[in-house]
């Protein structure tokens, strides 16, 4: 985790726009997933009367009220997009937990916030939340699983819960857009600095949960494929120290870029004068960077 970030990664109650991070609490966020059975379905509704003798013969029962049959032999239509998918088995109509894994930009853009003159649309990606036993949650804490995050306790959740980027899925942004009371909690900045090293290890194989175990593998071989060496270590601890910086600059320092160029194009203010600020951290970053990557090159090089 970034150590230019303070206090512990934790929680925060959400905020007025939805970002990265957020956690909902509703009955309908299934990870659902396909098969190779999945298909399209088409519908119909089935008179009140009808419906009691359908539960029957399907040994169930259905109320004497107007019910939708879904079928793989009734023609689908677009415009209702109904499909045959799986999910995780749970209690019925029970609350599920998910987090909020697409980026804050993109989420704002799909759910139209600040953005009068558009409605939601697109789709944003969640990962579901499981509760499970301490010593479970202890494993992924010790051993770290890049489609497993272990998340911190919470007086929220009924047990240690673990986000299962492993199982991400997607929700269309208008229906979401209906629940945005749902939200439970929100990542404060050192938990949601964690989730993105989570995310990009897992979907990607990039940034510091990648690059460190692969660093633990250089360290490895440097020793001579044997027990790793205090000296080896230390060379490895070099290059992620560099590698950190920049990801911060990355992470941090262009997004602050992005940040002054918004306020310049669409508010109005001075470009000098939001440069001069951004200028000087890219090349004290940069700077900082180059140093560390000469003594980490030499750190390597002494080991030949």
């Amino acid at each position: 985790m970034d150590e230019e970030l303070s206090g512990e990664p934790g929680y925060a109650d959400p905020g007025d726009s939805v970002l990265f991070g957020d956690i909902f609490r509703a009955p309908f966020l299934l990870d659902l997933f396909a098969r190779e059975d999945t298909c399209l379905l088409g519908g119909a509704t089935l008179p009140a009367h009808l419906a009691p003798k359908l539960g029957g013969w399907l040994q169930g029962k259905l109320r004497a009220e107007e019910t939708i049959v879904l079928s793989d032999r009734l023609p689908p239509k677009e415009a209702d997009r109904y499909a045959l998918a799986h999910a995780s088995f749970g209690p019925p109509g029970e609350p599920r937990l998910a987090m909020l894994v697409s980026d804050s930009c993109i989420t704002a853009t799909a759910l139209a916030q600040g953005r009068q003159k558009r409605s939601p649309s697109g789709r944003v990606l969640f990962a579901p939340i499981n509760v499970v036993e301490v010593d479970k949650w202890q494993t992924l804490v010790d051993n770290v699983d890049f489609g497993r995050m272990p998340l911190p306790p919470d007086d929220g959740f009924d047990g240690y819960p673990v986000a299962e980027l492993r199982h991400v899925f997607m929700i269309d942004a208008i229906h979401l857009e209906r629940h945005l009371d749902e939200r439970l909690l929100t990542c404060n900045e050192p938990l949601a600095a964690h989730l993105e090293e989570y995310w990009n290890g897992y979907a990607a194989r990039r940034g510091p949960l990648a690059y460190e175990r692969n660093l633990l593998k250089l360290a490895w071989l440097l020793s001579g494929a044997e027990e790793v060496t205090e000296d080896n270590q230390a060379v490895a601890d070099k290059i992620a120290d560099v590698l950190d910086i920049g990801w911060r600059l990355e992470g941090g320092d262009l997004e602050d870029v992005s940040e002054a160029e918004e306020e310049v194009r669409f508010k109005g203010a001075n470009a000098a004068e939001r440069l001069d600020p951004v200028r000087k951290a890219l090349s004290g970053r940069l700077r900082e960077m180059a140093a560390g990557a000469e003594q980490a090159a030499d750190a390597l090089d002494a080991t030949a």
